[in-house]
C-alpha cells in the first residue's frame, strides 16, 4: 500500500455527460442500439484525485466548483470516493462546466463544454493552509487544463508547485497541451516554462503532445525534457508508455482489453503511476501500474470506473500485455 501522507491534487473539476454514438447491431444495419446519456464526475485533475481515492490513497483535492447542480454532483462524487474535499471551494458566482463527451464506435471521444462564461475551474484562491499542506504532502499533482488561461488557477498552481518542490515533495504534471492548427498556444507555452522547473514527473501523450515541445521527433523532445531531477512519461495509447530519465529509456506495453471509451484514460494512468511510486515500486512497475489502471478504465464506460487496490492487483495478474 502507498506510503503514509497526503497527496494534493490541484486543478479542474467538472462533470462529464457521456453520449455514445448509436451503434448497428447487425450487418444489414437494420438494428440500432441507442444508449442513454450518463453523467459522471469529470475534470482532468479531479479524475486523477478520484482514482487515487478509490485506490485507497489519502488524497485531498484543491479546486473550485459552482454552487449549482453540476458542482454539487462533482463534490459528492469526490467525497464518495474518499477524497478530502475540505480545500474544494464552492462559489455561487461561478459555473461548473458540463463536458459533453461524444463517444464513437472505437471508444474515441469528442468533447464540448458548457457553460462558456464564469467557469469555476479557472479560479483557485491562494491560502497559507494550502501552501502548508503542499509543503508537507507526500506528492503534489496537477494538470495543464488549469494553466490554459491567465487566471488565479494558473498562478496558484505554479506557486503550490514551487512551495512543494522547495520542500522536497515529488510533483507530477500532466501536460494537456493546447494546440491550434499545429501551433502550441504561446501563452500556455510560457506558463509551462514557468512551472516546469518545479516538476519532477512530467506526463503527457507522446505523438499528440511532446511532438510540439521541440524541433525533433516526439521521443527526442520527451527525452530532452528529462534530467537528473525529472522523469518524463510519454503515454502512447494502445502501444503503452515510455519513460525517459537522464540515464535510461523504459518502454512498457499496454494491456489487452476491449475498449469501451477512452474518457479520462490519461488521468487514470496518472493515478496508477502515482499509486505505484508511493508504494515504493520501481519505475518499470510504476509504468505497468499506470497502464493497468488505464487499461481497466478504458474497458468500462466513463472516467469514474477505475479499480480499487484489490481489483487492480487482480487485473495485473490476469491480463497480459499486448
Amino acid at each position: 500500500m502507498p506510503k503514509h501522507g497526503e497527496v494534493i491534487v490541484i486543478g479542474d473539476a467538472n462533470v462529464d455527460i457521456i453520449v455514445h454514438y448509436p451503434s448497428f447491431k447487425n450487418e444489414a444495419r437494420t438494428l440500432v442500439e441507442f444508449r442513454n446519456p450518463v453523467m459522471v464526475g469529470g475534470g482532468t485533475a479531479s479524475n486523477t484525485a478520484h482514482a487515487l481515492g478509490v485506490l485507497g490513497v489519502h488524497c485531498a483535492f484543491v479546486g473550485t466548483v459552482g454552487d449549482d447542480s453540476y458542482g454539487r454532483f462533482a463534490l459528492a462524487d469526490l467525497a464518495e470516493a474518499g477524497v478530502d474535499v475540505s480545500l474544494l471551494s464552492v462559489r455561487g458566482d461561478l459555473n461548473t462546466v458540463g463536458v459533453f463527451a461524444f463517444v464513437d464506435e472505437r471508444g474515441e471521444r469528442y468533447l464540448w463544454g458548457w457553460p462558456r462564461e464564469n467557469q469555476s475551474f479557472k479560479v483557485i484562491d491562494e491560502s497559507e493552509e494550502l501552501f502548508r499542506r503542499a509543503r508537507n504532502a507526500a506528492w503534489v499533482h496537477s494538470s495543464g487544463m488549469s494553466l490554459v488561461y491567465d487566471t488565479s488557477a494558473r498562478s496558484t498552481i505554479i506557486k503550490v508547485f514551487r512551495e512543494a518542490y522547495a520542500a522536497g515533495v515529488p510533483t507530477s504534471f500532466d501536460l494537456n497541451l493546447r494546440v491550434d492548427d499545429g501551433v502550441l498556444d504561446p501563452d500556455y507555452a510560457a506558463a509551462l516554462q514557468e512551472i516546469l522547473p518545479f516538476v519532477t514527473h512530467l506526463l503527457g501523450s507522446g505523438p499528440d503532445e511532446y511532438a510540439y515541445l521541440g524541433d525533433g521527433s516526439w521521443k527526442d523532445n520527451a527525452r530532452a525534457l528529462s534530467n537528473q531531477k525529472r522523469i518524463v512519461i510519454a503515454r502512447d495509447g494502445s502501444r503503452g508508455c515510455i519513460a525517459f530519465t537522464d540515464t535510461q529509456c523504459l518502454e512498457l506495453p499496454a494491456f489487452k482489453v476491449t475498449v469501451e471509451d477512452t474518457v479520462g484514460a490519461g488521468d487514470d494512468y496518472n493515478a496508477g503511476y502515482i499509486y505505484a511510486m508511493l508504494s515504493d515500486h520501481s519505475l518499470a512497475e510504476a509504468l505497468r501500474y499506470g497502464n493497468a489502471v488505464s487499461g481497466f478504465a478504458v474497458a468500462h464506460k466513463g472516467a469514474r470506473t477505475t479499480p480499487n487496490a484489490r481489483e487492480l492487483e487482480e487485473f495485473v495478474k490476469t491480463h497480459s500485455a499486448i
